[in-house]
């Protein structure tokens, strides 16, 4: 079945490429000013929380290592932090993202380096807005003001910009999909760039957009059945198949490691834990709002977290909404993607590995503001304007309302925004909102209202404030040459006064999160998403690398089940940083074969004083009377011990056993187990005296991924060259053939209203 789609409104000409230009360009102007609003008063806004605790660290080693011609899949001196393929987010398999992290990694300021990434992806989200709105036939102002507003939305710059930038990257991809997918139904384009756009999307690795693209595509796949040509339904099917194959080699290895994280035990539940609630977005207009959303920092979130946008809600008394019944039809995959993530918005706080559904608003906010973009294009009803004008105002009063019931303290802000936010919604009906003037009044309202949100809310205090130096330089200078060798730390986060907690305090001794790798110190001090539940519960290590008990000293000198020497020792353990706050060591009798080597008013360093064994590789442990001959790395990440002498017993790795370890003894396969603490352990077969033990790493799920990913491009092809065929088949049939009528196979339908500025 097909129907004609709502053709060019009358008068809508195609006007040259500088108008086609000049409301996309005035956009992204618009977001790159308040994007870069922020950094006024904060200098560090987009270095912040996770981003710094980890992102940074990850994406500086990453540009590190491919531009050295290394992928770096398992970083061994990062330790619980360093298995980047079971950590997914890092973003090592998108093109994109490994050419960002490799032109930013010379930057020595990293908090520059990374506000320019989170910039770039804040534009692409822009813009895929945008052009998600003209597809679906909305004006280029409108689609302009709606694309300005959501990535300076609340969630967006405040929470995924300030902190989780996995979420950034992945809005900069998110319309794309959508873009593409519709473009196939709607105009026969190549379904080629609908993997490609899906690909880009996913391999940020964050799972959401696992979710969101199949939704994306599920959605156009009705609007094409409902309207456009079914046939194409298939290609879109095979396109959606093509980037789930493709991105098999990307999330597999997290759920072949989850064995021996903290993300085993995945469970549904709600708890409330950032689980907005439905009257929350009533007030999704009132630049004042904090929700009553449980979060870290309590109730209340310290940011305008439901924020979309000042105009949206009080124009809905003006709007033509009778478009949304007359083009049903072939915007009922938007209606179903709106509705599919309401459902996940409002639903349990955890659902298994998907946690949190506050993550998911910015998601609800797209289909949102490209409908609000739709309905807003047909300009706005001027019948009845009293009345229209009252509900209005009763939208605004509700949002303040909302916005004091949530926060009572605030009721003097609330009142100021309310009032402030009634005189641009009169202004806004006075000029329109379907040409330029009504853009601007967009525009001006939401930079003055990001202004006063960052006056009122210059970070994000709901989340962790680290304030570490920004310079890797520093870094490199205070701890690369004072803290040698495999450096642990006995440190709590918790326990570093906050008047401390900056560049010039605390971060003279310490660091915490992946921040050591930046200065080249190898340690098991690292922020993971996954963690390793065996060393972890022996040095009681947080996720972000922080010791939270004091017993974790002791623990370093005892000889762990299963082991013949100290934790130390199996860590090859060569410098030992302990928080005085945390447990005070200074007047501590050395540990055999230890010195105290430093005491400052913050840390005291103890360092190694006996040789270690076996150098040149990572063997700690070998059974009494085993002659080591020789011990060498022979790689980044593989290992070959040479020995004799043996009868039985163990040998033992500094190094965490994850999933994918394999061994060899001359050539036969030999198990690699988990071991004391959670280290590598190979148990020598009885009857073998002698022999070389290679010891190497290989991704879990690495021969499914590549034969998936083949399968994923074989697939791609297939489109690619049918693609091609269809195309010169019209092209040779045109001369001699009729053309169709609308809506049958092959023919492009007519387009909606401003659409055809896209072709």
């Amino acid at each position: 079945m097909t129907a004609a789609v709502t053709r060019p409104a009358e008068g809508d000409q195609r006007p040259g490429r500088a108008g086609r230009l000049t409301p996309p360009l005035t956009m992204i102007g618009l977001v790159l000013l308040g994007a870069a609003m922020p950094l006024y008063r904060n200098s560090v806004f987009y270095y912040w929380d996770d981003t710094a605790a980890v992102a940074v660290p990850v994406w500086q080693r990453m540009g590190e290592a491919i531009g050295q011609g290394r992928f770096p899949l398992l970083e061994l001196d990062m330790w619980r932090g360093g298995n980047f393929a079971a950590e997914v987010a890092t973003g090592m398999w998108n093109p994109v993202e490994v050419l960002l992290a490799i032109l930013t990694e010379r930057i020595d300021n990293v908090a520059v380096a990374i506000t320019v990434v989170k910039l770039v992806f804040l534009v692409m989200f822009s813009l895929g807005t945008y052009l998600l709105a003209r597809e679906y036939g909305a004006k280029p102002w409108v689609a302009a003001a709606v694309g300005a507003a959501i990535p300076l939305s609340g969630y967006v710059l405040f929470m995924d910009g300030t902190s989780w930038i996995n979420g950034i990257i992945t809005y900069g991809f998110m319309p794309y999909v959508w873009w593409t997918a519709r473009r196939t139904a709607r105009a026969g384009k190549s379904a080629v760039w609908v993997v490609v756009a899906g690909y880009l999307a996913c391999t940020t690795g964050n799972p959401y957009e696992l979710v969101s693209m199949g939704l994306c595509i599920l959605a156009v796949m009705i609007e094409a059945w409902l309207v456009f040509d079914r046939k194409r339904v298939l290609n879109l099917m095979a396109a959606g198949a093509a980037v789930v194959l493709l991105n098999v080699i990307v999330y597999l290895p997290f759920a072949l490691t989850a064995s021996v994280s903290y993300r085993r035990d995945s469970r549904t539940l709600n708890d409330g834990f950032l689980a907005p609630q439905l009257q929350d977005f009533l007030a999704m207009s009132n630049p004042a709002l904090q929700p009553m959303v449980n979060i870290w920092s309590g109730l209340t979130p310290t940011f305008p977290a439901l924020y979309l946008a000042w105009f949206v809600l009080p124009l809905v008394p003006w709007l033509r909404w009778r478009v949304l019944k007359e083009r049903r039809r072939e915007l009922m995959g938007l209606y179903f993607y709106t509705a599919a993530y309401t459902l996940l918005v409002l639903g349990p706080s955890q659902l298994s590995v998907f946690r949190w559904p506050m993550r998911l608003v910015p998601f609800l906010f797209l289909p949102l503001v490209v409908g609000w973009a739709v309905v807003a294009s047909q300009g706005l009803q001027r019948t009845g304007f009293r009345a229209r004008m009252i509900a209005s105002l009763a939208i605004v009063a509700v949002g303040g309302y909302l916005g004091w019931a949530a926060l009572p303290s605030t009721d003097r802000r609330q009142t100021v925004t309310a009032v402030l936010v009634a005189v641009m919604v009169v202004l806004l009906v006075k000029v329109g909102v379907d040409r330029f003037k009504g853009f601007a009044v967009m525009a001006v309202g939401t930079l003055a209202f990001l202004a006063a949100q960052l006056y009122w809310f210059p970070g994000n205090y709901s989340v962790t404030d680290y304030r570490f130096p920004t310079s890797e330089k520093l870094l490199e200078e205070r701890f690369s040459k004072r803290y040698e060798g495999m450096t642990i730390q006995i440190a709590d986060l918790g326990k570093v006064d906050p008047n401390d907690k900056h560049p010039d305090g605390a971060y003279r001794d310490l660091t915490f999160g992946s921040n050591y790798s930046l200065a080249g110190v190898e340690t098991l001090t690292a922020y993971s998403g996954v963690g390793f539940n065996a060393m972890d519960a022996a040095m009681c290590t947080a996720y972000q690398g922080s010791t939270w008990c004091p017993e974790a000293w002791s623990s370093l000198w005892k000889t762990p089940a299963g082991a013949d020497r100290p934790l130390a020792d199996l860590l090859r353990a060569q410098t030992v940083v302990v928080q005085n706050t945390l447990i005070d060591t200074r007047d501590f009798p050395a540990p055999a074969g230890w010195r105290k080597a430093e005491s400052t008013n913050r840390v005291v360093v103890w360092e190694r004083v006996d040789p270690l064994p076996y150098s040149g590789g990572r063997l700690s442990s070998a059974p009494s009377g085993v002659r080591i001959e020789s011990d060498r790395m022979t790689g980044d990440v593989a290992e070959e011990v040479r020995f004799s002498g043996a009868d039985g017993g163990s040998l033992v790795f500094a190094r965490l056993a994850w999933p994918g370890y394999e061994a060899t003894i001359d050539g036969k396969a030999v198990p690699v187990r988990l071991g004391p603490a959670g280290l590598v352990t190979v148990d020598l077969p009885a009857g073998v005296d002698s022999g070389t033990l290679k010891l190497d790493w290989v991704m879990p799920g690495l021969g499914a991924g590549l034969i998936s990913g083949a399968a994923g491009l074989l697939i791609t092809l297939v489109l690619g060259v049918a693609d091609v065929v269809g195309r010169r088949r019209r092209k040779r049939d045109e001369p001699t053939t009729d053309r169709p009528e609308a809506g049958k196979s092959g023919e492009q339908a007519p387009l909606p209203v401003g659409a055809g500025e896209q072709q």
